[in-house]
């Protein structure tokens, strides 16, 4: 048995399962979606609904390179691929962290305002972006990523309080790697393109006009209604562009999960049968 090409079937048959996952739950936010029309906040009533408004953000997050207040941010760095001399051609970009952030904030029309539970959600678009680099081409040092993970560690796991055994050296909510001489340039400029390492960041703040989906629940102890993510129940999701929340958006965003997701586990099966001599290799 070849256990390397069998881990690889087994891998790319989990990566279709969450894809094929990812699909079904792009469906249902289709059915849910086309039946949806642009709601004033002011005549929102308890159920899915699409509306729209003004951030409105009292303690809002900052973005990891800039530390640019935010109600929603987006990051990633990137490595750039090097000239590959052996095949004469360029190799991809490695990405080395990415992920996003949110916090509880209100939405506010000419109607009315109403409070956005983002826990969950997904964002399709951001009115804002930053592209940096470091101007010595250098990463935090892994010494200075493992204090700052104690730190973070020292915050979320009190004293006394269990921490994971397995955690990642670069989270979702935070990166690690923030060099001290970050610089911004130009998206799509030849400096940007000639980064050996590219950081970026997309985040939404206070003043920013969006669109939401999401299930409105009625707030506990007659508190004001809000928006939240019921999971399959109703999906959360925001964006500067109303044609991300249609139904034909959604309808893509299914195709796509599930071309890639089938062809994934066609493709695990034939590795697992390769690892086990049953088809040639």
């Amino acid at each position: 048995m070849n256990t390397p090409t069998l881990l690889t079937g087994l891998g790319c048959g989990i990566a279709s399962g969450l894809l094929l996952r990812m699909a079904k739950q792009e469906l249902a936010a289709k059915k849910m979606a086309g039946k949806l029309n642009l709601t004033p906040i002011g005549n929102i009533q308890p159920g899915l609904c699409l509306t729209a408004g003004e951030v409105v953000c009292e303690k809002p997050l900052v973005t990891p390179y800039s530390q640019t207040p935010a109600a929603w941010y987006r990051f990633a760095a990137t490595e750039r691929g090097l000239q590959d001399v052996d095949n004469h051609r360029k190799k991809p970009d490695k990405m080395l962290s990415s992920g996003s952030q949110s916090c509880p904030f209100f939405l506010r029309d000419d109607s009315g305002i109403i409070e956005v539970l983002p826990a969950g959600g997904t964002a399709g678009s951001y009115p804002h972006q930053r592209i940096m680099k470091s101007q010595s081409g250098k990463r935090t040092a892994v010494g200075d990523r493992i204090k700052k993970l104690k730190e973070i560690d020292r915050q979320n796991h009190p004293d006394g309080e269990k921490k994971p055994f397995f955690r990642k050296i670069e989270m979702d909510e935070a990166p690690l790697d923030v060099p001290e001489d970050l610089i911004e340039v130009e998206p799509g400029s030849r400096e940007a393109q000639n980064a050996l390492h590219k950081y970026s960041e997309s985040w939404v703040q206070a003043g920013d006009r969006v669109f939401v989906i999401g299930m409105v629940e009625d707030g506990a102890r007659g508190n004001p209604r809000r928006i939240t993510h019921a999971g399959k129940n109703g999906p959360l999701k925001m964006s500067t562009d109303m044609n991300d929340l249609s139904a034909g958006a959604f309808g893509r965003n299914f195709m796509v999960a599930s071309l890639m997701g089938l062809g994934l586990g066609v493709l695990g099966v034939v590795f697992v049968l390769m690892s086990l001599g049953m088809v040639g290799s």
